[in-house]
């Protein structure tokens, strides 16, 4: 008690916690046992009707070790007048916080900027979203940074870039917090291109911390622009963000995406303590340049250094596997997952495997991986094993395979095409035709994207889309290149 007192001296002058010790406690991190024994005391004594005894039980009780809901809930329940704090508490460990949200306004107890952060950060649905926005307006919360910045992030990550912008452009008052949220956001929604303008805006105005960094770092690496990349990199080191692990991180992610992996492997070299993110960028970014056996390498080092690799660190070392057709390696990395280091692999992991024995011709194995998998494959792992089978002539698998694409997507497109090439290639016409109407009698397929980067512009398309304002120019001059070749035949 002693040395609690010295850390907080208001207590020698408290005469709740001088006649009540047991209370001091609650000023701590308690177990779960010793809060029951606080509660039965507060019980026995009549403190219970505190309210500040029993908002920090309840507070306390939500945040212990091994947390039990149904404690906290019950804790909540017996209280007779609970405070915003209680309402709060309660609001962010229940599993129908508007439920509980409700109860306080037929409580007429005020809510405050911690409810609505509480409640836009639980809840599931876009639609409930934008209803407390409506609501927190209504009640004069629309200049509150803290619950502007909340809402901005709820609706990133519900998916509303519209609804999100509006927040962000509303906000009177931007901190660097704010900023953050609005640059990761907009990423997190693949908007990279109005990540990084907000980003280039947001200099004049408040300082980046490194959070702000790594999410326009990884803005680049989402538009595919090594020139922008380069430019983070600069002002980086110039910002004094150089030294900052997670910001490295990054730079290695983002070189390896916009198609430098010596700017990524320079950063990777130059980086000291190294933590396994460090070596799982490294490894991925390997990978997707095709250096299979360098990947392996380096993840064949990380495990050297002592760091024991992750989920996602498997993924990224099989799928380096797959591209350079270790197949071996791949299989042993696999097996390893679960003797070694005791992970359960996931889809991921058992698509990488398919995709390593696709790539192979090992289509026997393939398909056996397949039906023994302990999940249901899905279209990613299926279209990959099809299009194996379709450079491999193996007609039979492809038909069992196309039938089960169908049971689990509704675009079958892709599927139905390969089938029926591989049909004309045994001019099996009758099948041919029928599977063609079976592509036609399905849904659209979802609009393709991509995106190009030319002297520092990233310039985005879609199939079918002229709203380019260079679009008619490029029309012209892909019809020029059409004619010279028209004579050519491809076999």
């Amino acid at each position: 008690m002693m040395q609690i007192e010295e850390e907080v001296p208001w207590l020698r002058s408290n005469r709740l916690f001088q006649r009540h010790p047991r209370l001091l406690l609650l000023l701590r991190r308690p177990s779960l046992r010793s809060l029951r024994s606080i509660l039965a005391h507060a019980l026995v004594t009549g403190l219970f009707r505190n309210p500040f005894v029993a908002s920090r039980l309840l507070h306390r009780a939500a945040e212990a070790p091994g947390a039990d809901p149904s404690f906290a809930a019950s804790l909540f329940s017996a209280m007779t007048d609970p405070n915003p704090f209680s309402f709060n508490t309660a609001i962010a460990i229940s599993a129908d916080p508007l439920s509980v949200y409700s109860q306080m306004l037929v409580k007429r107890v005020p809510p405050d900027s911690h409810t609505f952060s509480s409640l836009l950060n639980s809840t599931p649905a876009a639609a409930a979203a934008r209803s407390l926005h409506a609501h927190l307006l209504l009640l004069g919360f629309r200049h509150d940074p803290f619950v502007q910045t909340a809402l901005l992030t709820v609706y990133s990550r519900r998916g509303s870039a519209d609804h999100a912008l509006r927040v962000f452009d509303g906000m009177p008052h931007r901190d660097v917090v704010s900023w953050t949220a609005a640059v990761s956001g907009l990423v997190a929604l693949g908007q990279p291109a109005t990540a990084v303008r907000v980003f280039a805006s947001m200099r004049p105005h408040a300082a980046p911390n490194a959070a702000t960094v790594v999410s326009a770092v990884s803005a680049s690496a989402g538009l595919g622009s090594l020139a922008l990349a380069r430019c983070l990199h600069a002002y980086v080191e110039k910002a004094g963000f150089g030294g900052c692990l997670s910001v490295r991180n990054s730079l290695v992610d983002s070189y390896a995406k916009c198609g430098s992996v010596a700017c990524a492997r320079g950063v990777f070299d130059r980086t000291g303590g190294r933590d396994l993110f460090s070596w799982t960028a490294m490894v991925a970014g390997l990978a997707s340049h095709g250096l299979g056996r360098e990947a392996v390498d380096v993840f064949g080092a990380m495990r050297r250094a002592g760091l024991v690799p992750d989920s996602t660190a498997f993924v990224a070392v099989l799928s380096a596997c797959s591209h350079a057709g270790l197949v071996e390696e791949g299989v042993r990395i696999f097996d390893s997952m679960q003797t070694v280091y005791g992970i359960m692999p996931d889809i991921k992991h058992y698509g990488c495997m398919v995709d390593l024995y696709s790539r192979a011709g090992l289509l026997g194995s393939a398909y056996e991986l397949l039906l023994n998998m302990p999940m249901e494959p899905n279209l990613v792992i299926l279209g990959a094993f099809l299009s194996a089978c379709r450079l491999n002539e193996n007609l039979e698998l492809a038909e069992i395979v196309t039938k089960k694409i169908e049971s689990v997507c509704h675009y079958q497109g892709g599927a139905h095409v390969l089938l029926s090439n591989m049909y004309a290639n045994k001019k099996q016409w009758h099948e041919v035709v029928s599977v063609r109407e079976a592509a036609r009698s399905g849904d659209g397929k979802p609009q393709g994207r991509s995106s190009i980067d030319v002297r520092g512009v990233v310039h985005e398309f879609g199939v079918e889309d002229r709203s380019h304002p260079l679009a008619r120019e490029m029309t012209l001059v892909l019809n020029g290149l059409a004619k010279p070749i028209e004579g050519f035949v491809f076999l």
